[in-house]
């Protein structure tokens, strides 16, 4: 029997099962909790998160800024920001020995660059707080009682009186909880590449540019580092834009035509300026196949370079 269960072995179940401990601390220190884990092992996607160097935070500070990075539940977090924010991320990771550090972009991560110090960081603090880690422990159903909830593993049955969830997108475990009486909100996909087939595009895979991009009759827009793969185009600019327009996407079948100004924020004057001291640095270099051709007398003649794409 297990005063606390969390069903879920990633950095959120992770954090609640010491937050829970030391929040109710000293009664808690008698408290059993576990978590539970159906996988092989724990913390898997902070490993590969950031490219392995996991991105901890964000470096703004304001409740009410931080929130307007999210695409959905604004409202819902701002009043969780005001109870912890991103100082009080960096501040309790230092209080476990580990120290962060802020990148140009705003992003933080461990001044090790490298996810297996977080991993480490959340593996030394359940230990040392005895909360039992309990892998290859898939919830196959939850039941609740009168005094108590069971939870039916592929290995054995647990009971306890306190239940968390903190599976991530687990359709199974939304079934379970929709069965229990909750309301759950159809997903759809979010932080996605696009599949773009153009012969404009089909030989420049890895081409990398900052670029705006907007989804044509929409509001949708965003801005940033924009990388050509071998399927269409990715990068954050790209996800930042599937992220936001994840539902409105999803309401047009993934069919719709994409705007890429490749020029960004710059003017038309300020491009020609640029143009002109190419052609002035460059001007007899023969510019291969595949690449935009600019010739001296056409070069006061520069247009706004805007590309559609299906």
């Amino acid at each position: 029997m297990y005063d606390v269960l969390i069903v879920g072995g990633g950095a959120t179940g992770f954090f609640y099962g010491y937050q829970h401990r030391r929040k109710n601390s000293p009664e808690a220190s008698g408290l059993k909790i576990a978590i539970l884990e159906r996988g092989k092992e724990v913390l898997t996607k902070v490993r590969v998160s950031g490219g392995g160097r996991c991105n901890v935070t964000h470096a703004c500070f304001v409740p009410n800024d931080l929130v307007k990075f999210y695409p959905r539940g604004e409202k819902e977090l701002r009043a969780l920001f005001h109870q912890f924010c991103s100082g009080d991320t960096i501040e309790w990771f230092e209080k476990h020995g580990v120290e962060l550090k802020i990148e140009e972009d705003g992003r933080m991560f461990p001044v090790s660059d490298s996810s297996q110090t977080i991993i480490d960081c959340f593996l030394n603090t359940t230990k040392k707080h005895k909360i039992d880690i309990l892998t290859g422990q898939s919830v196959q159903s939850i039941f609740r009682s009168e005094d108590s909830w069971k939870v039916e593993t592929n290995q054995q049955t647990f009971r306890c009186e306190n239940l968390v969830m903190t599976t991530g997108s687990n359709p199974k475990i939304w079934e379970m909880l929709e069965k229990l009486g909750h309301t759950i909100i159809p997903p759809v996909p979010s932080l996605f590449t696009f599949n773009i087939k153009d012969k404009r595009i089909k030989d420049l895979m890895g081409v990398s540019a900052f670029a705006s991009v907007k989804v044509k009759d929409s509001k949708l827009s965003a801005s940033g580092p924009l990388l050509i793969t071998h399927w269409g185009m990715s990068g954050p600019g790209i996800l930042r834009l599937s992220a936001w327009g994840a539902r409105e996407l999803f309401d047009k079948n993934y069919q719709f035509i994409l705007e890429v100004n490749w020029l960004n924020d710059a003017t038309l004057e300020e491009t020609e300026n640029q143009l002109k001291e190419l052609k002035l640095e460059h001007a007899k270099k023969v510019v291969g196949k595949n690449h935009l051709l600019i010739s001296p007398t056409d070069c006061g003649k520069v247009w706004f370079w805007l590309l559609k794409f299906h």
